[in-house]
């Protein structure tokens, strides 16, 4: 739990540093800008309750996409009688046109970062699938270590929680602060596009020679060239060098 705060408060500081950056990913208040949008649910296999997740908007052309009312499941509100454990249950996510796709509760833990796989149609730009899947966080920084042992110590003798020291607001502390966000961005969304699928590669050649009747010809083999058929030039130059040396004083 101190951990996940802890990102959390990563993660404001730097969004805060990065507000002004252009990004592919949205926010709220972009929403009315994007033409599209999709709605996934998710359903505890074995119940009948169906609950929203999310709210995604998007554009189809630029790929630009925000999140809203993301609503994930926990496991104290999925608890089960059954001897599986809770977070391996199985989810159903779960989108209008009626097409669905598997996870585990798990998926929605605290120490994972979730990742949302849209895949969108070419003719109308509508969400045909869709897919949510759990990432490892990154690592945390030296110094994100060594405020995080420092909030610990504090904790454990009960003084205040120590200040996050200063960040620099320099072009390059900015551009290491999109970078971070970027890493450790808690949900990530994926647009993904039909892309042409592979061509076989064709070796063309010379038609065959033919008979009267249309039957191939049978080529015969050329036999290999000889030292001397293959290097007569050589000789030749040799043999010129000798006739134009000659000569000198009488």
């Amino acid at each position: 739990m101190l951990v996940a705060g802890l990102r959390s408060l990563l993660l404001l500081l730097i969004c805060s540093l990065t507000a002004s950056a252009a990004s592919n990913t949205g926010t709220t208040s972009d929403a009315s800008k994007l033409p599209r949008s999709v709605t996934l649910s998710y359903e505890l296999i074995g119940s009948s309750s169906v609950s929203p997740l999310v709210t995604v908007f998007y554009d189809p052309k630029t790929l630009k996409h925000a999140l809203s009312e993301w609503s994930p499941p926990t496991l104290d509100s999925q608890k089960s009688t059954s001897p599986e454990p809770t977070s391996s249950q199985l989810l159903r996510i779960l989108l209008p046109n009626g097409s669905s796709t598997i996870t585990t509760l798990d998926t929605f833990g605290e120490d994972f970062h979730q990742k949302i796989d849209l895949w969108i149609s070419p003719d109308d730009g509508s969400v045909f699938s869709a897919s949510v899947s759990s990432v490892s966080p990154p690592p945390l920084s030296p110094e994100e270590e060594r405020y995080r042992k420092k909030v610990e110590r504090a904790k454990a003798k009960g003084k205040p929680i120590p200040a996050r020291p200063p960040v620099p607001n320099t072009k390059k502390a900015r551009e290491e602060a999109a970078k971070q966000l970027a890493s450790y961005e808690p949900i990530k969304v994926n647009l993904i596009t039909s892309a042409p699928g592979p061509a076989p590669s064709l070796n063309t050649r010379k038609p065959p020679p033919v008979d009267a009747e249309g039957r191939e010809l049978a080529q015969e083999e050329q036999p290999e060239k000889s030292f001397f058929q293959k290097y007569w030039w050589v000789f030749l130059i040799g043999l010129m060098l000798t006739m134009t040396a000659g000569g000198g004083e009488k």
